[in-house]
């Protein structure tokens, strides 16, 4: 689970403001999205928390390899026990969850971790993203369109008003497959909008093409 299109698509849509010093990324993984946010965001400090030890320590790795290194961290833990622990709050939050259900297993057991939700449910989500986030905080998220209805349920119920809201489709055809979404604990007018992949196969339309020109190498 190193490189996929939701969490590049994740770290290249978040938006942070100017004045935002701080931010979490939930379930890092090897680091994909907290490294593409430091690169975008270079007064941003970024704390990063995976579950599983040995991915932790891939991502801490590359990590260090960046030129952003002095200003990433990776820790091997819970949501729920970083929550407990820590006395730091966050301008911003990010999370690409997992979103299989639990009735949904996966064979190897890593990959099960990391994709399926009874590890990290969106209840648990928004419950600690409350008390992480500063006032005037905000949390990113990507989620597949069927658990839309579900979200706004539970983000509502955490004291979560939407902000932005973007609907992803494979093409100009094809059904919405995916929701960004970017939830305040502070009610504002929200933005909506459509982001459509591909124009045909293997040819990003240009707003993608705009949207993520800066994280893939050109072809040789």
């Amino acid at each position: 689970m190193k490189v996929g299109t939701d969490g590049v698509l994740l770290g290249a849509w978040t938006h942070v403001s100017s004045t935002d010093t701080n931010l979490l990324d939930i379930g890092t993984g090897t680091g994909l999205i907290a490294l593409m946010l430091a690169q975008r965001f270079p007064n941003l400090k970024i704390d990063a928390i995976e579950l599983d030890k040995d991915t932790a320590q891939e991502a801490e790795y590359n990590f260090s390899q960046s030129q952003w290194s002095n200003r990433l961290n990776c820790e091997a833990v819970s949501l729920q026990v970083y929550d407990r622990d820590t006395v730091k709050k966050y301008n911003h939050i990010v999370c690409n969850p997992p979103f299989f259900h639990e009735g949904y297993p996966i064979a190897e057991q890593r990959r099960n971790q990391a994709r399926n939700n009874a590890f990290l449910t969106y209840e648990t989500l928004f419950y600690s993203a409350h008390s992480l986030l500063k006032n005037n905080g905000s949390i990113s998220l990507v989620i597949p369109i069927s658990e839309a209805n579900s979200v706004a349920e539970i983000a509502e119920k955490h004291g979560f008003f939407p902000l932005r809201i973007t609907q992803v489709k494979g093409t100009f055809t094809s059904e919405i497959k995916r929701l960004l979404l970017t939830y305040s604990k502070q009610q504002n007018t929200v933005q909506t909008d459509l982001l459509v992949l591909e124009k045909a196969r293997h040819q990003r339309t240009e707003a993608h093409q705009a949207l993520v020109a800066d994280f893939y190498l050109n072809k040789f």
